[in-house]
């Protein structure tokens, strides 16, 4: 198994990826709060005075995933495409109810969170419709002083986990593959806002997170860390993540 340093951020192609009319959707992104949302469409992508008015969920508070959305707003592209977007930060349980709701007809999920969707009884009625980077660039941080530089290091830590089916089927999967015991890992939940002040306060031992993000973090911080990326264990990792995803309806 090879498990690389850290690459670099890509965000080459994310505006291209995302075609002109999606990336001006995506641009034009103030810190402005919207109202409460409503759990219907009403109003939503009407026009008025010949724009198009729309509210975008962000996943989580603004960071490095979100440039080319910025990006896209300071060109102009937002106002060529005739749209008022209003960004909206996630409520607790993150963008894709809201999005699923209606109270934002588009905004920035995980192919995880929509698969762990698909496969429940009742699946949000939402769909991915373009990548903001083009590889995975995610995978699990920890303290440097845990020596914990490749799956099977996970075994009798401590894993802070987002509770969904999907990851924790990864999680154990890498262990497994990488000859761990998946079965001494214990999962805690992800109750932090910023994971290199989790590790610090040793809240956990492990955390997945977003290399252009938290890593760049941690480097800020002067802090000590080891990371291993998931598309470095196995190509099939590789997927597109994040995602900007719409509400079915008003892509209809």
């Amino acid at each position: 198994m090879n498990v690389s340093d850290c690459k670099s951020l890509t965000r080459k192609g994310f505006l291209a990826a995302m075609g002109f009319s999606t990336a001006g959707l995506c641009a034009g992104c103030s810190l402005e709060q919207p109202s409460a949302p409503s759990n219907s469409n009403k109003g939503a992508g009407e026009k008025s005075g010949g724009t198009t008015e729309i509210t975008f969920a962000l996943d989580y508070t603004p960071n490095t995933n979100h440039t080319g959305i910025y990006v896209a707003q300071e060109k102009g592209y937002f106002d060529q495409a005739g749209l008022k977007v209003t960004i909206q930060q996630p409520p607790a349980d993150g963008a894709d109810a809201l999005i699923g709701a209606g109270g934002a007809q588009m905004g920035v999920t995980y192919q995880d969170y929509i698969a762990n969707s698909l496969s429940s009884s009742n699946p949000l009625p939402y769909t991915a419709v373009a990548a903001i980077i083009q590889h995975n660039l995610s995978g699990i941080m920890s303290r440097e002083e845990d020596h914990i530089v490749r799956p099977r290091d996970l075994n009798d830590r401590t894993y802070a986990t987002w509770n969904l089916p999907v990851e924790q089927a990864t999680i154990r999967s890498v262990m497994e593959s990488d000859g761990g015991d998946p079965s001494t890992l214990k999962m805690v939940p992800y109750e932090v806002d910023d994971e290199v002040s989790g590790l610090k306060a040793k809240m956990f031992d492990a955390v997945w997170v977003y290399e252009q993000w938290a890593v760049q973090n941690a480097r800020v911080q002067n802090f000590a860390y080891n990371y291993f990326a998931f598309a470095a264990i196995d190509q099939n990792f590789d997927y597109y993540t994040p995602v900007i995803a719409v509400n079915d309806g008003f892509a209809k």
